[in-house]
């Protein structure tokens, strides 16, 4: 797993990556999914799923249904298996694909914990895609051209709430 870890960072740090696989805690993201009010009528897609930990989340404590990307295939592999085992396959979807090349027509929360410039290089298509009063909630990093409505703390560290205000 530690030689794992260590090709994700330098897949990142090459600029493959828009962010290395550091796991979101289970506490961050049931405050990351409380920040953004998800209920059981919203899409919440996950860019950089990882193990799929905030998707199951998302579907089990709020009903919601959701879709996740993962770039890496093991993570990917891995978001499948604890989906099938936590029996939420009629709730949440997973695919191996860049979340640069994902429609986000459908979501109504997009989470992420990527870094600034992930975000930074994924803003134009969240700006253009995501409906009137989506919301974005980001672990740790802020979008370097956005204001958020709203930061909390957790651990010390932020969690911003951007809810867009565009048209499609």
């Amino acid at each position: 797993m530690e030689g794992l870890r260590l090709g994700l960072w330098m897949r990142y740090w090459a600029g493959f990556r828009l962010a290395p696989f550091v796991p979101t805690p289970f506490h961050v993201a049931h405050r990351m999914l409380d920040l953004a009010s998800v209920k059981p009528s919203d899409f919440v897609m996950d860019l950089g799923c990882g193990d799929g930990r905030l998707l199951i989340t998302a579907a089990k404590k709020y009903g919601a249904k959701g879709f996740g990307v993962e770039l890496d295939p093991h993570l990917f592999r891995e978001a499948q298996k604890a989906i099938r085992r936590e029996g939420l396959c009629h709730m949440i979807s997973v695919q191996l694909q860049d979340a640069l090349q994902v429609d986000l027509t459908r979501a109504t929360v997009v989470t992420l914990y990527l870094s600034e410039k992930g975000n930074d290089q994924l803003l134009p298509k969240l700006q253009c895609e995501l409906g009137n009063g989506a919301r974005v909630v980001s672990f740790c990093w802020p979008f370097s051209k956005l204001d958020p409505s709203l930061v909390k703390r957790v651990d010390g560290i932020n969690l911003y709430l951007y809810e867009m205000l565009n048209d499609k």
